[in-house]
């Protein structure tokens, strides 16, 4: 298999369709340098994920995710599953960030830039990353992600910032926070377990962090790093008030909101949450786990994917 082989996995859709003129850029680019890029686009919900799969059954050495987060999702995602069911050596990931939100190249410290992105790719070097594979909701078989999972309150700003037709980027979930001002969510009464070790308590919002931001602008998990071979957990340990939610959540464009008690950071590999009354919304990476579920469990996976740097 040739090293100069590229699997280019495209999404068209990506920044609210604004990615599709990016297409025949990519493909020059890594041309120029010698590659050999073939694309495919990813045309349905999934897509990328069934194509990465078969790309890594294939023996592609190197598969790269041109989208926003949700596409980096599903290439990690039918990247890993190849890996487990079917013992597949792990193919290098490279990533053009054209989405909306672009939160894992953020963390990652891959350009926006498209050509700059692809010189990346093209140099070669890779970093060995931690990811989670999450069970529950639509996915009691487990699905995989890289950057973070979210619980509750902020999973609701993402899923309403998504429906916008014509809005993206920060301004998207901005005007989804204010949405939810409007139907301000019930605390969860959950039992949560850390590495085995449970506490009961009752919140609006809980963060499992591999990367730091979420939601396009929300620094979620400040001090998370990709391979130290844990996750941030990030909740707020009593319920936030009404009346407190705008000068909280301005603090998440910071990241100081783990500065206040009301928040706890926790570092730990495995974690199972079940709530006691309300079914939790839960995504992944942007990608929905669940609208509303009772209960996940939740592992990391050290130092399992290489990613170009």
């Amino acid at each position: 298999m040739s090293e100069k082989e590229l699997i280019v996995l495209f999404n068209p859709h990506a920044a609210k369709g604004k990615a599709d003129k990016c297409q025949q850029k990519i493909a020059d680019i890594f041309k120029r340098g010698g590659f050999e890029p073939t694309i495919f686009l990813t045309q349905k919900e999934k897509g990328a994920s069934e194509l990465a799969y078969q790309a890594t059954l294939d023996g592609k050495k190197t598969i790269i995710a041109a989208g926003g987060d949700g596409t980096v999702n599903e290439v990690s995602d039918g990247i890993l599953r190849a890996v487990a069911e079917k013992g597949m050596e792990v193919p290098r990931m490279g990533v053009v960030p054209i989405g909306r939100g672009n939160d894992f190249a953020w963390g990652m410290g891959i350009p926006r830039d498209v050509e700059k992105a692809c010189m990346i790719i093209m140099k070669g070097n890779v970093r060995k990353i931690d990811a989670g594979l999450t069970y529950g909701g639509k996915y009691p078989l487990g699905r995989y992600f890289v950057n973070g999972e979210g619980v509750g309150f902020e999973p609701l700003v993402n899923f309403i910032a998504s429906d916008f037709k014509h809005v993206s980027g920060t301004l998207s979930y901005v005007l989804a926070l204010i949405r939810i001002l409007m139907h301000y969510p019930q605390p969860y009464h959950v039992h949560l377990t850390l590495d085995g070790k449970e506490t009961v308590l009752d919140t609006q919002q809980l963060s499992i962090c591999n990367g730091r931001r979420m939601g396009s602008a929300f620094i979620m998990g400040p001090d998370a790093i990709f391979d130290d071979g844990f996750f941030d957990v990030v909740f707020a340990n009593r319920p936030v008030k009404s009346s407190r939610l705008v000068p909280v959540a301005l603090r998440f464009f910071k990241g100081t909101q783990v500065n206040l008690p009301i928040f706890s950071v926790v570092r730990a590999k495995s974690i199972t949450l079940v709530s006691k009354n309300n079914p939790m919304p839960v995504h992944v990476d942007g990608e929905e786990i669940s609208k509303g579920c009772m209960e996940f469990k939740t592992e990391l996976l050290p130092r399992i994917l290489s990613v170009f740097v």
